[in-house]
């Protein structure tokens, strides 16, 4: 299944359903069939994803104390790319007062 994320700040941003859920996940947020990231919840979903983000490249060093590790480089890897195109999404959002909505 592919998500659609839309924000009249930024371009939309298609996800497949993995990646969506990793990402949902981290910021602790429910992935539903639609839904909406609001305005308020943004700075929130920022911080999150990139202390992931940071600590996921401290298990790839080896410098974590603890934590999970995504389950191969190549998950790794998707969750990396698909994080920064979402992280430039909410940030977009953010600078122009905006909702994010998505929905399948």
């Amino acid at each position: 299944m592919l998500y659609i994320f839309t924000s009249p700040a930024a371009a939309d941003v298609v996800m497949k359903q993995f990646s969506a859920e990793k990402i949902f996940s981290v910021i602790g947020k429910t992935l539903t069939r639609n839904g909406v990231i609001t305005l308020s919840e943004i700075d929130n979903a920022v911080f999150k994803i990139e202390s992931e983000l940071e600590h996921q490249a401290h298990i790839e060093r080896g410098t974590a104390n603890s934590g999970t590790e995504i389950s191969s480089q190549h998950d790794a890897i998707q969750f990396r790319k698909n994080a920064t195109i979402f992280l430039d999404l909410l940030r977009s959002s953010k600078a122009a007062g905006s909702h994010i909505t998505w929905g399948t």
